[in-house]
C-alpha cells in the first residue's frame, strides 16, 4: 500500500462542544468531514467500514473511481487547530432579554416596506383608470376609444410610456440600492438610510402627482419624478431588512426581518383597495398615489426615536456605544454574551472590504452570487410584472383588472401572515424549494388554461395590430385567476420574504452593507428587465409569458437546492461556518450523478 494513504485516524464522537456544522481537515490529499465522511483519493483508494473509540453517528465513504487498494479501518478525529476554515466556536450563553422592543422596532422600520409595496401595487391599477388615460393617452396618443383597447392594440407610443412609467421607477430603485444606500449605511448608520429613503420618496411622489397631464414635456418630468421616487424605494428595500436583522434576537430574526415583507404586501393590498374606491374619480390616480405619503412622513419623525444597530455602533463607535444600544434593545443589563459574539465577528472579519476585494475574493464572490442569484430568481418568477401589468392582463381576460389585482394582493397579504411564523420553524431552504414547486404549478396551469380555453382575435392593418379581442369565457378567466392565486400564495409563503431575510443575514459584518447594496441592486436591475414583459405579450401571447415564468421558477428551485444552505436558528456571527460546511458535492443529486458516472466508467474500463 502506498505510503501516503492513512492507516489509522482516531475518531472522537461528537460532544456538545463540537461544531454542529462539522469541521473539515485536509491531509495528504484526503478530505474528512464529521458530518458526511468523504474520502477522495486518486486511484489507490477503496472503501471499508470505519470504527471509532465510541458510539459514532452513521457515515459513509464516497470513493473516486479507479484501481482499488485496501484501505485499513479508519475513523475520524475532529481537529480544530489545523483548519483555517474553522472560524470560531458556536457562541453560547447569550441572553436576548425581552423581545417586545425588538418587535416594535422591526414593525416600525417595516413602514419602509409599506410604501415600497404600495407604490408597486398602485401602478397596476392606475394605468387602467380613466383618469390616468385622460392625462397621458387621450389627446396625446389617440382618442378615448383607442386608449381603451387591449394591450397589443394600444398606440405603440402610449404602450412605451406605460413601460417607461414602470421602468424609470425600477431604474431609480436600482440607483438608490447600489449607489446611495450602502454609502449612507456605512458612513452615517442604518437609521440614516431609512431617513434618506423616506425623504427621497416624498420628493419623487410629489413630482409625479402634482403636475398636470396632457403634454409630452410634463410626461418627461413625471418620468424623472418616478426615478427619484424609485431611489427612495431602493434605499428602503436595502435598509429596512438590514436594520431588522441586526437588532433581532436570533430565534426571532426570520420573523422580524420578514416584517419588511409584511409591510410590502400590506402596502400592496392597501393600494389596490384605494384603487378600487377611487377608480371613478376625476383625480383618481393622483389621489390613490397621494395616500402613500403617510408612511414616509411617519418614518421621518419616528426614526429619531429608534436606536442605531449595535453591530454598526461596535464597528464605528466602539464597544461602549454598542453595549448601550444593545441594553436598550434587549431591555436587560447583561448583554455580554451577544456583545462578545459581535466583537469576535468584527475581529475575525477585519476591516471593511472594498468593492474590488468583494469581487476578487473567491469566498465573498460565491456568497455574493448566492445573494444576488436568489433575488434574480425572485424577480424572474414574475411577481413584479403580475402586479404592475396584471390589471391590463386580467382586464382583457376577466373584464375587471382592478378586482383581479385586489384578489391577488389580498391572497399575498393573508398568506404572508402565517409565513412569518414558518421561517424560523420550517427553515428558509425547505420553504423556498417546496413552495417554489407550487409556484411552477400555478404558472403552468394558468398558461395552459389560457392556451386551451381562450381565443384571441386580432385585426391587422399594414402589419400593425389595430384591434385585439380576448375571449376567455367566464370559467377560463376565473380558473386563470385561481391558478395565479396559487402562485401568489406559494410565493408569499416563501420567496416573497425569505429572499430579503436571507440576503440580510448571509454576509459577514465587514462586507454586509456593500454586499446587501449589490444584492438589492440586482433585484431592481431584474425589475428593469421585467418591465419589458408587457412588450413580450404581443409576440408570444399571455400564455407564453406564464410558461416563461414557470420555467424560470424551475431554475430558481434548482438554484436553491444546489447553492443555498439553511440559516435558521444560526447566530449572524456564526453564519460563516454554515457556508463553509455546505458543499455542492454533498447534495444528494450530485452524489447520485457521481455514483452513476463511477459505474459507467468502471464498466467501460472492464470491457
Amino acid at each position: 500500500m502506498s505510503s501516503d494513504i492513512p492507516t489509522k485516524i482516531n475518531y472522537h464522537p461528537r460532544t456538545p462542544d463540537s461544531s454542529i456544522h462539522g469541521v473539515r481537515n485536509k491531509k495528504n490529499g484526503v478530505t474528512f468531514d464529521t458530518n458526511t465522511l468523504e474520502v477522495f483519493k486518486g486511484k489507490n483508494s477503496t472503501q471499508e467500514e470505519f470504527e471509532g473509540d465510541g458510539e459514532a453517528e452513521p457515515s459513509h465513504l464516497l470513493i473516486d473511481c479507479g484501481e482499488q487498494t485496501p484501505l485499513k479501518k479508519i475513523a475520524l478525529e475532529s481537529t480544530s487547530g489545523t483548519d483555517h476554515h474553522h472560524h470560531h466556536l458556536q457562541h453560547k450563553d447569550i441572553h436576548y432579554g425581552k423581545p417586545y422592543f425588538s418587535i416594535l422596532l422591526a414593525a416600525f422600520s417595516s413602514l419602509g416596506g409599506w410604501f415600497f409595496g404600495y407604490d408597486q401595487g398602485v401602478t397596476g391599477g392606475i394605468v387602467i383608470m380613466s383618469s390616468f388615460k385622460n392625462d397621458f393617452c387621450v389627446g396625446v396618443y389617440g382618442n378615448a376609444s383607442v386608449c381603451d383597447l387591449s394591450i397589443a392594440a394600444l398606440p405603440p407610443d402610449y404602450r412605451q410610456f406605460l413601460v417607461l412609467f414602470t421602468l424609470m421607477y425600477n431604474l431609480g430603485c436600482f440607483l438608490g440600492a447600489l449607489f446611495i444606500s450602502s454609502f449612507v449605511a456605512e458612513k452615517f448608520g442604518r437609521r440614516a438610510t431609512i431617513f434618506t429613503a423616506a425623504v427621497l420618496f416624498i420628493i419623487g411622489t410629489l413630482m409625479v402627482i402634482l403636475p398636470p397631464g396632457g403634454s409630452k414635456p410634463i410626461m418627461i418630468f413625471i418620468l424623472i419624478g418616478r426615478i427619484v421616487e424609485g431611489t427612495g424605494v431602493g434605499c428602503s428595500s436595502f435598509s429596512c431588512p438590514l436594520y431588522a436583522s441586526e437588532i433581532a434576537p436570533t430565534n426571532l430574526r426570520g420573523m422580524l426581518s420578514g416584517f419588511m415583507t409584511m409591510g410590502i404586501v400590506s402596502g400592496l393590498f392597501a393600494a389596490n383597495v384605494a384603487n378600487f374606491f377611487l377608480q371613478n374619480y376625476e383625480w383618481g390616480w393622483r389621489l390613490s398615489n397621494g395616500v402613500i405619503l403617510i408612511a414616509p412622513l411617519i418614518l421621518i419623525v419616528g426614526i429619531f426615536f429608534c436606536p442605531e444597530t449595535p453591530r454598526w455602533l461596535f464597528k464605528k463607535k466602539g464597544r461602549d456605544a454598542a453595549e448601550k444600544s444593545l441594553q436598550r434593545i434587549r431591555k436587560i443589563s447583561d448583554v455580554t454574551g451577544e456583545l462578545n459574539a459581535i466583537a469576535d465577528a468584527v475581529r475575525e472579519e477585519g476591516n471593511q472590504l472594498s468593492i474590488k476585494e468583494l469581487f476578487t475574493k473567491k469566498k465573498m464572490l460565491q456568497r455574493l452570487g448566492i445573494g444576488m442569484g436568489i433575488h434574480i430568481f425572485l424577480q424572474t418568477s414574475g411577481i413584479s410584472p403580475i402586479f404592475a401589468f396584471g390589471g391590463i392582463i386580467f382586464d382583457s381576460v376577466l373584464g375587471s383588472g382592478i378586482i383581479a389585482l385586489l384578489i391577488l394582493s389580498g391572497a399575498n397579504m393573508f398568506s404572508t401572515i402565517p409565513a412569518l411564523f414558518l421561517f424560523d420553524r420550517l427553515g428558509r431552504r425547505r420553504l423556498l424549494i417546496f413552495c417554489g414547486i407550487g409556484m411552477v404549478i400555478g404558472h403552468l396551469a394558468a398558461a395552459t388554461v389560457f392556451l386551451t380555453g381562450c381565443t384571441v382575435t386580432k385585426t391587422v392593418m399594414n402589419n400593425i395590430i389595430v384591434n385585439e379581442v380576448v375571449n376567455c369565457g367566464k370559467h377560463s378567466g376565473i380558473l386563470m385567476l385561481i391558478f395565479q392565486v396559487i402562485y401568489i400564495v406559494c410565493f408569499a409563503l416563501s420567496w416573497g420574504a425569505i429572499c430579503w431575510i436571507y440576503a440580510a443575514e448571509i454576509y459577514p459584518l465587514n462586507v454586509r452593507a456593500r454586499a446587501m447594496s449589490l444584492t438589492t441592486a440586482s433585484h431592481w436591475f431584474m425589475c428593469i428587465i421585467m418591465a419589458y414583459i408587457l412588450e413580450l405579450i404581443t409576440p408570444i401571447g399571455i400564455h407564453g409569458v406564464f410558461y416563461l415564468f414557470g420555467g424560470l421558477c424551475v431554475l430558481g428551485v434548482i438554484f436553491v437546492y444546489l447553492c443555498c444552505p439553511e440559516t435558521k436558528g444560526v447566530l449572524l456571527e456564526d453564519i460563516e461556518e454554515v457556508f463553509d460546511s455546505f458543499q455542492l458535492k454533498d447534495r444528494a443529486i450530485v452524489k447520485l450523478w457521481r455514483r452513476l458516472s463511477c459505474r459507467r466508467n468502471t464498466k467501460t474500463t472492464n470491457m
